[in-house]
């Protein structure tokens, strides 16, 4: 299986003209290596990372310094988004050797491709303590001329160190003697590291990191601590206040540079705007709040808008930067709008947003909108009755957004499609969905869904990416298991058997690792897959590129929800759901052993694990089904979507079907019929929505059947 990438990136393509001779990662820059015996440098970036070009501006695009990089070096510029496994690597290269990374990533490799140095980013002159890029180069490629032996041995020491750390989390034993023991120090741990002030977590830079808040929207409604929502809402709500969020257009930029959400990294990523909506649909759904839902069309309306290509796919990421300065199409000075509105409009969108003739950022006269006080407020202060307020703001905020949209010169597009952020967005809709019982939401997800089976599904194989059509690398872990949640949750509120195999329609539901069909879809197949071609040999966990010939030193596994999810924990909870709807035993054991390997892990560091956390709090949670089968079955099961009952699953049918274990022998013709069942102890079904809906959430009754 061949990994190796072709020079098809954004990122990539954008250096093509560059006095530096880069090669994409491919056989053929590697064999150059080995055949001149140079050591390599490749530079690892993406295309929205506003320090890459930064170094490429100061640096690569010197004639100077490209001709000691082309002397001496195999120049190779990796795209991270594509060929997450070389990033992964040689990033924790970097992390080895300094304590810390970064992007741009510049490592210093042997021909062989094991790691001697690596860095981040170094000025064109000694400086920030750092020193300079040429001297950096000087150094190590003397070092590697006349120093062979002791880079050789340095290389050795970070490709041991790489081998044997992927793993390490896996050995830290929980020291809570139970679940209840165990769940109280991991919430205890989440809810300490809130910021009271800003809500969030920690200081600055700030991320959103809404996989942990989810875990704690989840632990409010299982155990009754409802502080644990009250605290993530405040958190989203600082958000959806602060100008992380654009008040304009909608969506949400990577993350700020402040510990208050005030002042943006202005980039704009797929997948952060898939969590966070997936977020704010739950958060919606247990302390309902029109901000939620506000939020939730704006995001929406602006991925239509901007971040949706003609494939039907969506694009990966909008840059920082325009006209080449970071912030520029999205940041205000009063007299622009004042020029642009009447004049009561303007005072109330500079009241409101916080746009003073100063300004609000570090560039003087500019302002970042960001609010500080209700609309109530402002208007009161203003003398305006809240009607009259609503009207006037909404009137100037379309007015703003059509100059902006219009007039200005957009961020940088990167038009990768990746599976992995694309079925996000997927899993993101159906929530939505649920939440506000609108139709466009559930479209929306299928569609999508059905386009990346168009795009990135050839020949019985799924790929990363594709960029104008043309294919990437094969599907790494993170990919497949994105993709196998989002069918899963497609399945939650559908019903729709394909969803959840392509196998089940026909009766022949295949095994736990057997060979799936080659067009195989469903989430059964792409766990399947995953458990026969990413398995690890060392331990329950998973490789982060499937098994087969590897150009790279060393064999990744990745554990942490950062950023992202981790592939190994969307597949733990995977293999966890689909043991319950397919009544298998060994999918249980799959997903109950990962699992176990983490929890002493999570317990220390949940923060760091907030996937995990959240399905582990799932887990362990009581089973609970409700089963509808017979006429009019599909449309009584949307009736018990719109409320957050965490860990329960809703499965309808409206004809007789043998193929999942929950429809089995619950068929009588022409009648409706509801089983609500508990740890597999169910009660007498019942023919009415709002009968069931009792049994759902009354108490709970002395007898079973």
């Amino acid at each position: 299986m061949n990994h190796l990438s072709k020079e098809s990136s954004p990122y990539l393509l954008q250096h093509a003209h560059n006095p530096v001779h880069w090669h994409a990662w491919n056989d053929a820059a590697l064999a150059r290596a080995v055949r001149e015996d140079k050591p390599i440098l490749v530079s690892i970036g993406y295309s929205t990372c506003h320090w890459c070009h930064v170094m490429e501006r100061e640096s690569f695009e010197d004639e100077a310094t490209a001709a000691l990089m082309n002397e001496y070096f195999v120049c190779i510029k990796v795209d991270r988004e594509e060929r997450p496994d070389v990033d992964r690597i040689y990033m924790e290269a970097c992390q080895a050797i300094s304590g810390s990374g970064g992007w741009p990533l510049n490592a210093f490799l042997l021909p062989d491709a094991r790691p001697f140095y690596a860095g981040t980013y170094y000025p064109p002159v000694a400086k920030y303590n750092r020193p300079s890029w040429k001297d950096v180069l000087l150094s190590l490629s003397s070092s590697y001329r006349e120093k062979r032996d002791e880079v050789t041995e340095q290389a050795e020491r970070l490709t041991k160190n790489i081998a044997g750390g992927g793993l390490k989390m896996l050995r830290i034993e929980p020291e809570a003697s139970d679940h209840t023991a165990w769940r109280t120090a991991v919430m205890g741990k989440l809810k300490d590291g809130l910021d009271p002030s800003n809500g969030g977590f920690g200081g600055a830079p700030k991320f959103p990191m809404s996989q942990s808040l989810e875990a704690m929207v989840a632990n409010a409604v299982l155990h009754g601590e409802g502080v644990h929502a009250y605290d993530a809402g405040q958190s989203a709500l600082a958000m959806l206040n602060g100008g992380i969020y654009d008040h304009l257009g909608g969506g949400f930029s990577r993350y700020t540079v402040d510990a208050a959400w005030r002042v943006p990294h202005f980039e704009k990523m797929l997948y952060d705007n898939a969590l966070l909506l997936r977020l704010l649909a739950k958060l919606e759904m247990t302390q309902p709040n029109p901000r939620y839902r506000k939020a939730i069309a704006e995001t929406t309306a602006w991925l239509q808008r901007e971040m949706l290509l003609p494939s039907g796919a969506y694009r990966a990421a909008l840059d920082a930067d325009s006209e080449g300065i970071e912030g520029k199409y999205f940041v205000w000075q009063l007299e622009e709008i004042e020029g642009l509105l009447p004049e009561d409009q303007a005072k109330l969108i500079a009241e409101f947003y916080n746009i003073t003739e100063a300004g609000n950022w570090e560039e003087e006269h500019t302002n970042i909108p960001y609010r500080t006080d209700s609309l109530k407020v402002v208007a009161d202060r203003l003398g305006l009755p809240l009607d009259v307020a609503e009207a006037k703001l909404k009137a100037a905020r379309k007015k703003l957004h059509d100059y902006r949209f219009t007039t200005r010169i957009h961020p940088g597009e990167d038009d990768k499609v990746i599976l992995q952020w694309n079925a996000l967005l997927v899993s993101a809709w159906t929530w939505c969905y649920r939440a506000l019982n609108d139709g466009q939401y559930l479209q929306l997800a299928e569609e999508l869904n059905t386009k990346l089976t168009d795009l990135l599904h050839q020949n019985g194989d799924w790929h990363r990416n594709s960029t104008g059509g043309q294919l990437g690398a094969p599907a790494f872990l993170d990919d497949l298991a994105a993709l196998a949640e989002a069918r899963l949750d497609l399945f939650d509120v559908t019903s729709d058997l394909p969803h959840l195999s392509t196998e089940l329609v026909g009766g022949a539901v295949v095994e736990a690792g057997s060979s799936d069909r080659s067009n195989g879809d469903g989430a059964k197949e792409l766990l399947n897959r995953i458990a026969r071609d990413f398995g690890n040999e060392d331990s329950p966990m998973y490789n982060l590129r499937a098994a087969g010939a590897s150009e790279l030193p060393v064999v990744s596994v990745d554990l942490f929800d950062n950023a992202l999810p981790s592939g190994n924990s969307q597949t733990m909870h995977g293999f966890l759901r689909l043991s319950r709807l397919m009544d298998d035993p060994e999918y249980l054991q799959r997903g109950e052993n990962m699992l176990a390997a983490m929890a002493g892990s999570l317990e220390r560091y949940p923060s760091s694990f907030g996937g995990w956390v959240h399905a582990a709090l799932l887990h362990a949670g009581a089973d609970r089904e409700l089963v509808i089968v017979g006429p009019g079955a599909a449309a009584a099961a949307k009736q018990f979507l719109s409320r957050y009952r965490p860990g329960l699953l809703v499965a309808a049918t409206e004809t007789a079907n043998d193929d999942l274990p929950l429809f089995r022998n619950r068929y009588l013709t022409g009648e409706l019929r509801f089983y609500v069942c508990e740890n597999r102890a169910c009660r007498a079904p019942v023919s009415t929505v709002n009968e069931a809906l009792l049994l759902l959430d009354g108490p709970p009754a002395d007898t079973t059947t």
